[in-house]
């Protein structure tokens, strides 16, 4: 019995200190492929312009994502949060917009396995008494070339 329970605990601790660090280095260098967005803001009138979904919207540039072990992430240089991993899986976030006129955040599912990364975006602008303001939501997956490291 007693060997049960220390092989448990082995196995069980092995297991959980796994699922939180032992993913590779890695850069993936990425493009966005194809991107959902809503929108909806007011003009400088404050009129209502209405809430408008699109399939339209390209960010049109290059992402890199450099993970080094065990948590850290930089997104096109610059620090990120590990939010959660597990084995070939990390998810991150990143929040770049504040700057006195908005505040937003951008997560990402990183998956190394299959070297895909998927992003969303939340955004919101202008604030209390600011002639343009509004909310948009972007949701994108990318076509990404992964070196592991």
């Amino acid at each position: 019995m007693r060997k049960l329970i220390v092989g448990f605990v082995l196995t069980t601790t092995g297991t959980l200190a796994f699922g939180q660090g032992q993913n590779p280095a890695f850069e993936a260098i990425c493009k966005d492929v194809n991107t959902h967005g809503y929108r909806d803001a007011t003009d400088f009138r404050e009129d209502h312009l209405g809430g408008i979904w699109s399939t339209a919207e390209k960010f049109g540039s290059t992402w890199k994502f450099t993970f080094t072990p065990p948590d850290q992430i930089r997104i096109d240089e610059k620090t990120a949060y590990v939010l959660a991993q597990n084995p070939g899986l990390v998810i991150a976030a990143e929040a770049p917009g504040n700057n006195g006129n908005a505040a937003g955040v951008w997560t990402y599912a990183i998956h190394i396995g299959m070297q895909k990364v998927v992003g969303s975006q939340v955004n919101a602008y202008g604030g209390y008494g600011a002639p343009i303001s509004g909310v948009k939501a972007r949701s994108t997956n990318f076509d990404c070339n992964f070196q592991l490291k």
